[in-house]
């Protein structure tokens, strides 16, 4: 169901020649008008589009922007917002382009539209069609990865590339024990040594390690047991500096020749090991601590011996390629300096004020960035033979600036900058020039490192969902690095490594999507295999084979009571969802300890009232003194109303802002399920829950669970937003964060048939208010939000304001959990205690029987010992009796999963799982 796309509207005003002419007369202020007011034009007057643009392009270019701006009030609103925004070059620099060939147009357009199926059959006859060859680049980027990736553990942290590009290595825990493994990747990328300690550092004749004594002493078991004992920040941070400082006492370093196979330990002369590192070709420096001292030093090893190089309290040192110099950032008051240390004769050059150090790979520049008074700026010191020259200023600007790092050569320098909200990506001349903008999307996009002279590797997004990406310097659109090439499903990555040379860059991500169980698995990705015609072909067909099953599946489930959802789906209002968060906005801040808190509960339980509900209100203290409360509406089942779905929001935001996205979003998208719901009962009861203090340590939500717990209230499925109120684009999209598999697939089925919201997923409730639900209920979560994949600038700030949401998109999130929650209510519920036992002639599989009283059947799906799989159907046992099936010829270790069936046909919306017993 799309009532309008402005996507067309925009991308054709983007790249019209006419109006692209007419771009080229305006001043930048008002090139943004063109394809936006041709996309914002479009839901109003679908008939204006492109000729309406290019109406308004016309006068705007002979009369000028005065003149432009005295014409009719809505054009004049679209004037200003348009001067608010990037030129259409500039929006569309990181949007996949419109492609010019008529092949990949129509599949494009469904692909942003999110009508993947149409996407993925029209890529694919692009692709079987004469000059498909042509394409596979294009579609590889927009569809998965660009390169070939390959897995070479499934768990791994602590990236280590060799100087060379020989040998590479990452961690794993083991037992409670840190191992390395290094891999050669001269042959065949095969591990070649696991090593009994962490902290890798690649020396000349093999890899170096810290070894930390298994048998802890009593000073190490107590600095253990205060760091587990350590309640708040200041304590934290006082337990972890003892357990660092004890742990180093009961360290050794030690070094693996890699051909030989040989050991040995250094000697350190008395000095307590913390963190090692070297250069290509260069000695090894070990920040430590001295045998009697508590503020760690860098110490330089040769084979003569180790000394100390008298930096103490380092917080950071950076190796220069061949070990001749190395730049060290200490500690000074009210900030830091970065002392460049000549390794051969200890000569010493301290530049205050500076930090974020950084070598290029020939050894002959050093980029610093320095901040005085209101001014950033990136500095460059040139080194020679007579040593270090002095910091030539590159970049002064009163905007914020990080990670500056030169190319090899040293004649450019890349760093991020944060011009408005988020940081960008920058290049500039080390020898002094203008600028140049690298990067133009809203997210974050950071960490610069040059992969080879012509490309810059940078991370997008915030921490929970970063993802690599190839920047051209001369130009060009950016290249996805990592994907797990699926159509819905995000692959958050963590750390990067690039292969000297340029040829590969390893990482770590959670390819599958898992976030809450703890293993990343470690990947390469060889930029000198780009994806082929058939890898891709395979790839499009079994993402389409996906996506039709969802879509299948998902029609099946909403079949019976489809009639019965739409109109309340389509009652959704975004005037009114506007009208409530314009309301709450005026609050201010909504944190617990805040005036706002309680005008919240107060606006949201009147407004539950004149609906018709009697709202409960869930007073709590927190901490002496200081009350609060949640707000619960019921929808009480009409059947069976033992069964209870919940569906919530917390409405507080953080301290220093009101919190428009975080979360009065998710807020104001209940608040409007409860208005079109609360006449629709369903047959089991539905709870829409506002939760409070959720900004201060999921304070609402556990409240909310410990109530449910002591009452005995069965919550059988919950679905919590968060977020959902940013767009970054013409895209009306969020992700699905769920534990339960068969509730994150009804919520794409929502939003797929009930709402025009494009739906991707994640396994993701950690730190959530959904983790109560989690852990008291187990695994029944679903719900929406924008994080893990967290684009909003505003996140946590206190720019995070009204003009800054998407209402509609808020619609559309309201339409999909009222859809879901309908169809979640009307279904069975998943199945408890699926139990199989080993008995004469086959495998007994029996359960509790569905808390629900209308189901009349139960289907067992499993699979037998050709491995073919089998459904059978038991009929439901009067009495409260379990039912039970015998199976003959089940396959040994083979899953066996079960669903209840209710009188309506409606089946159970998550199989219940076991596994047969070999």
């Amino acid at each position: 169901m799309h009532r309008f796309s402005p996507l067309r509207a925009y991308a054709m005003a983007a790249q019209s020649p006419r109006l692209l002419a007419a771009d080229a007369l305006l001043a930048p202020p008002a090139r943004s008008l063109l394809p936006l007011a041709a996309a914002l034009l479009a839901p109003a007057a679908r008939g204006l589009r492109l000729a309406a643009a290019a109406l308004i392009a016309s006068a705007a270019r002979s009369l000028g922007l005065l003149a432009a701006a005295l014409i009719a009030r809505p054009t004049r609103s679209l004037l200003l917002l348009a001067a608010a925004l990037p030129a259409p070059a500039v929006l569309a620099a990181q949007a996949h382009p419109m492609p010019t060939r008529d092949a990949l147009l129509a599949p494009w357009l469904a692909w942003e539209e999110g009508r993947y199926d149409d996407a993925l059959e029209g890529y694919l006859r692009a692709l079987e069609a004469p000059g498909g060859e042509a394409l596979v680049g294009a579609v590889a980027g927009l569809t998965g990865e660009s390169f070939e990736s390959r897995e070479l553990a499934p768990d791994g942290s602590g990236l280590r590339v060799a100087g060379d590009g020989r040998w590479a290595s990452w961690e794993v825990v083991e037992d409670g024990r840190t191992l390395t493994r290094v891999v050669d990747l001269a042959n065949g990328q095969a591990v070649v040594a696991t090593l009994p300690g962490g902290g890798a550092a690649f020396v000349d004749d093999g890899v170096a390690y810290r070894f930390v004594d298994p048998e802890p002493g009593p000073a190490l078991v107590e600095a253990r047991r205060a760091m587990d004992q350590a309640a708040g920040r200041d304590a934290f941070v006082a337990a972890r500096s003892a357990l660092e400082r004890a742990e180093a006492v009961q360290a050794s370093v030690r070094v693996r020749s890699l051909p030989s196979g040989s050991e040995r330990t250094l000697d350190l002369g008395g000095w307590d090991p913390v963190a090692l590192s070297a250069a290509p070709g260069g000695p090894l420096l070990v920040v430590a601590y001295p045998a009697d001292g508590d503020a760690t030093d860098l110490v330089h090893v040769t084979a003569a011996g180790s000394r100390g190089l008298g930096l103490q309290g380092l917080v950071g040192v950076v190796p220069g390629p061949g070990g001749a110099w190395l730049a060290a950032v200490v500690p000074r008051a009210g900030g830091s300096s970065v002392v460049l240390v000549d390794a051969a004769t200890g000569r010493r050059r301290v530049f205050e004020g500076r930090d974020d150090p950084a070598f290029s790979a020939d050894g002959r520049t050093l980029a610093l960035r320095h901040r005085e008074g209101g001014e950033h700026r990136v500095e460059v010191v040139r080194i020679g033979p007579d040593g270090a020259g002095r910091p030539d200023v590159v970049v002064r600007s009163a905007m914020e600036i990080a990670d500056p790092t030169p190319s090899p050569d040293g004649r450019w320098i890349a760093y991020a900058k944060r011009p408005v909200h988020d940081w960008e990506l920058f290049l500039a001349p080390a020898a002094g020039g203008a600028e140049r903008q690298l990067s133009w999307e809203i997210q974050h996009d950071q960490f610069p490192t040059w992969v080879d002279g012509s490309r810059v590797l940078a991370m997008k997004g915030e921490g929970r969902h970063r993802r690599a990406y190839l920047y051209e310097v001369e130009g060009g659109r950016p290249v996805r690095l990592h994907h797990n090439n699926t159509v819905r499903t995000i692959a958050p990555e963590y750390e990067w490594a690039v292969v000297p040379g340029g040829g590969s860059v390893f990482l770590v991500s959670e390819r599958d999507g898992d976030t809450v169980s703890p293993e990343r698995g470690v990947y390469r990705v060889d930029l000198t295999r780009p994806v082929g015609r058939a890898a891709l072909r395979q790839r499009l067909e079994s993402a389409l084979a996906a996506e039709t099953d969802l879509r299948a599946r998902g029609s099946r489930a909403f079949m019976p009571i489809a009639d019965r959802v739409r109109p309340v789906t389509e009652a959704v209002s975004v005037a009114r969802i506007y009208a409530y968060a314009d309301d709450l906005y005026r609050f201010g801040s909504k944190f617990i300890t805040r005036p706002g808190n309680a005008l919240a509960i107060e606006y949201i339980a009147e407004r539950l009232r004149e609906w018709g509900y009697e709202p409960e209100l869930q007073w709590f203290e927190p901490r002496p003194g200081l009350r609060s409360a949640n707000i619960i509406a019921r929808i009480p089942g009409t059947v069976d109303p033992d069964a209870v779905y919940v569906a919530s929001s917390h409405f507080d935001s953080v301290e220093r802002g009101p919190g428009a996205d975080d979360d009065t979003s998710g807020t104001t998208a209940l608040l409007e399920a409860a208005r079109v719901l609360k006449d629709h009962p369903q047959p089991a009861t539905i709870e829409l829950a506002f939760f409070t203090g959720e900004e201060a340590g999921l304070l609402g939500s556990r409240e909310y669970v410990r109530r449910a717990v002591a009452e005995g209230k069965d919550i059988v499925g919950a679905l919590n937003n968060d977020m959902i109120g940013w767009s970054n684009g013409p895209r009306l999209d969020n992700t699905i964060r769920y534990s339960n598999v068969g509730i994150r697939d009804i919520q794409h089925a929502a939003a797929l048939f009930f709402s025009d919201l494009i739906t991707y997923d994640a396994l993701y409730y950690k730190s959530t208010d959904a983790a109560a639900y989690y852990e008291a209920y187990g695994d029944i979560v679903g719900g929406i939000g924008s994080y893990p994949v967290l684009g909003n600038p505003h996140y946590h700030q206190f720019t995070d304001r009204l003009n800054t949401i998407n209402q509609r998109l808020v619609a559309e999130v309201s339409r999909t959990t009222v859809a879901t929650l309908m169809l979640l209510a009307s279904s069975p519920a998943r199945l408890r205690d699926v139990r199989v036992r080993r008995v004469s002639g086959g495998h007994e599989v029996d359960w509790a029987p569905a808390v629900e009283s209308t189901v009349r059947a139960y289907e067992v799906r499993w699979t037998d010992a050709s491995g073919a799989l089998r459904t059978t159907r038991v009929d439901a046992v009067a009495g409260g009796a379990r039912p039970s099936v015998r199976l003959v010829g089940a396959r040994p270790g083979s899953p066996v999963s079960v669903k209840a069936v209710n009188a309506r046909g409606m089946e159970g919306w998550d199989w219940a799982r076991a596994t047969m017993p070999r």
